[in-house]
């Protein structure tokens, strides 16, 4: 049946159009992304891309929700964010299998608000007791670090092409006094 939203013909043409865009963004600023340079890539008519996107950066948009929404999918099946090895481990496998868009969303924004969100998440409830005790300075500069040193294993990690584990990596950033111990 075409024109129904989840029938395969429409999947398929929804993960080319996908596919051909993190292609193009690997090379070129979404501002310089056209709707006709996706369309030429993908051999779609603009129709068609329309049927499904208003313009490249509802595309990105949807990309990046998408994203988003399948850590937290992910994260909600562990204890809590990033606090066991198995949670943080999962995370490091979704941003290695979507390794151009966390890319991406890391190099337009400067840092992925949504995963500095869920590091805060887990430092607060890791560490709310000890919060009470320590001044509002000194907690934010141990945020700062814990969330600005883990992006930053993880990107390394990244730009060397993953070569380790997602469990070596998980323990790395553990090691660093980020995360309770995984061992």
């Amino acid at each position: 049946m075409v024109g129904i939203k989840n029938n395969r013909r429409t999947r398929y043409t929804i993960d080319l159009i996908k596919e051909t865009f993190l292609g193009l963004l690997e090379t070129k600023k979404l501002s310089h992304i056209t709707v006709t340079e996706i369309c030429k890539q993908a051999e779609i008519n603009r129709g068609t891309f329309y049927l499904h996107y208003k313009d490249p950066y509802e595309l990105f948009e949807v990309m990046q929700d998408e994203f988003n929404q399948e850590i937290m999918e992910t994260l909600r099946q562990g204890e809590s964010p990033c606090t066991t090895e198995e949670s943080m481990i999962n995370l490091l496998k979704i941003i290695q299998d979507k390794k151009t868009i966390y890319q991406i969303l890391m190099s337009d924004r400067g840092e992925n608000s949504f995963l500095s969100q869920i590091l805060l998440e887990d430092y607060l409830q890791r560490h709310g007791e000890e919060l009470n005790r320590k001044d509002l300075f000194t907690m934010d500069y141990s945020f700062t670090y814990m969330v600005y040193g883990s992006m930053g294993v993880i990107n390394q990690w990244l730009e060397s092409n993953s070569k380790e584990s997602p469990q070596t990596i998980a323990r790395v950033i553990a090691s660093l006094g980020h995360q309770k111990s995984l061992s």
